[in-house]
């Protein structure tokens, strides 16, 4: 999510809590140097230097603005027009000056309060900034700039529900401010509120066709909805809008790789890194398209460079180390996984593969152990009990028959999982079509077939949400009641909770 001023916008992260490629920083774009909503008409020279800062004439704007204190040194918006070309030119020391000089002129003006909490946040001062956009905003109850701020702010300390309500607030004071409705589809994609952020984002574009940000998160939403054809046109608007920027192109490849368009993919894989020749994320996607078109020794270099670009990346040498196994290199191949375990030791998946590897190179011992540490890590992790009673077979048969009869009941219990699943998702469309009483039903016969399985906590969720929306609100809150206490935390839960008792 962004700040919003006429002068310096900050960098800020969050985690977003989204799937692969989702954003999960708060970026930062220049804003134009333009009035703020409750600015008196200026000057004409104060228009000068506006117009001038405006066409990123920085150092001519910062003249223009003195000759126009020169002239009229009680007027404080051109105090505060210096300030904004002294950020654009860097010059954040004297900017706190002339803004400090603007509040002793008037201190009821809020836009130079709003700028000097934003210097304060920039120079890690979280608080004092705090201080001064609540001070913007208590002078200018409308002042959606400052609200969009606090609500970064706010955002960025953790605080989402304040954050959230703040973004509202100033959007409904403007209805026209795209970097607001920016940054609250933003936090909504952070709390996987997908169907409410598709909305908000596409209003960004729709604000601003070329905003790119807004773009390339809307479209990421739209990936995780499964709308891959439109996800993938609204990459292509962000490319269009930003053709300089590597990370644009990047993620274009990775939705087209997903849609299976592998050349193009490596296109924009290979226009990003004539872009950024040093942009792992682009070697190592280049080197997976690489991959999946067998062109082996050309994806191993692309690998090996994103792993020497992004070492402490476990999911690189995953990949690297499953094409050096692919075309055969085991020593190398194991060299490789075991720095993806490394990283990730907890990573059942990445500990079995390298077993795997091990074993391929001749080393069942290893393997051995690796399996082992496995199965404590994840005892019904299926691949490492079958693996490992089959290489015990002959030295310990009975652990492996031990171990081979935990394989096969584990199967029969995935076969009914599988069949739990296939049954709810039958009944879900149907609520999704209006039957709801055979939605009811197809639900109880999941949880039937369930029993006390993994799913039947989300088959609690599921039934509770189908009875709210056929009007059984009664028998939805107690399901979601269930629900709530096998799966504590869960926000559509909480939500649809808070929603029942307001009713």
């Amino acid at each position: 999510m962004k700040f919003e001023s006429t002068g310096h916008i900050l960098r800020s992260l969050m985690v977003a809590g989204m799937a692969t490629g989702m954003p999960c920083a708060w970026c930062s774009v220049n804003a134009p140097a333009t009035a703020t909503q409750n600015s008196a008409a200026p000057k004409p020279r104060q228009n000068d230097a506006a117009a001038l800062l405006k066409r990123g004439e920085v150092q001519a704007a910062i003249a223009a603005y003195r000759r126009a204190i020169a002239a009229d040194p009680h007027n404080v918006k051109n105090y505060y027009g210096l300030a904004i070309a002294l950020d654009h030119a860097g010059a954040f020391h004297e900017e706190r000056s002339i803004l400090e000089r603007a509040l002793v002129l008037d201190t009821s003006y809020p836009p130079p309060h709003n700028q000097l909490g934003l210097l304060d946040i920039k120079e890690a001062k979280p608080e004092e900034g705090e201080k001064e956009l609540e001070k913007a905003i208590a002078l200018d109850p409308q002042y959606a700039e400052a609200k969009n701020n606090l609500g970064v702010l706010k955002g960025t300390a953790g605080d989402l529900a304040k954050a959230e309500a703040l973004f509202r607030e100033a959007i409904a004071e403007d209805p026209d401010y795209a970097q607001a409705a920016e940054n609250l589809g933003l936090l909504l994609a952070s709390e996987s509120r997908l169907r409410e952020t598709g909305p908000m984002l596409q209003r960004a574009v729709e604000l601003d066709p070329k905003k790119v940000d807004a773009l390339t998160a809307n479209a990421m939403v739209r990936m995780r909805l499964g709308d891959t054809t439109e996800a993938i046109r609204e990459f292509h608007a962000a490319v269009a809008s930003d053709p300089k920027r590597a990370e644009t192109h990047v993620n274009l490849g990775i939705a087209l790789a997903d849609s299976a368009d592998l050349s193009d993919a490596l296109s924009e894989f290979t226009e990003a890194l004539r872009l950024a020749p040093n942009n792992g994320t682009a070697h190592y996607n280049r080197g997976r398209v690489l991959g999946e078109m067998n062109r082996d020794t050309e994806a191993k270099t692309e690998l090996e460079r994103a792993a020497s670009l992004l070492s402490n990346d476990a999911d690189i040498w995953s990949a690297l180390g499953a094409e050096q196994r692919k075309t055969g290199d085991k020593s190398a191949a194991v060299g490789s996984l075991r720095k993806a375990a490394e990283l990730e030791p907890k990573d059942a998946k990445r500990r079995f593969v390298l077993g795997q590897a091990l074993q391929e190179s001749g080393d069942t011992e290893r393997a051995i152990s690796e399996w082992r540490a496995v199965l404590i890590i994840q005892p019904e992790y299926g691949p490492a009990l079958y693996a490992l009673s089959r290489a015990l077979t002959r030295e310990r048969p009975e652990e492996s028959k031990e171990l081979q009869t935990r394989f096969l009941k584990l199967q029969s219990l995935q076969r009914t999982i599988d069949q739990v699943h296939m049954t709810a998702n039958d009944a879900l469309s149907e609520a999704s079509r209006g039957n709801f009483g055979a939605s009811i039903s197809g639900l109880k016969a999941a949880m039937a077939q369930c029993g006390d399985c993994d799913a039947a906590p989300q088959l609690h969720k599921d039934l509770g949400l189908v009875y709210c929306r056929s009007g059984d609100l009664k028998n939805g809150e107690s399901e979601l009641l269930l629900a709530d206490k096998l799966m504590p935390g869960d926000k559509d839960i909480a939500k649809a909770l808070e929603i029942l008792k307001s009713k």
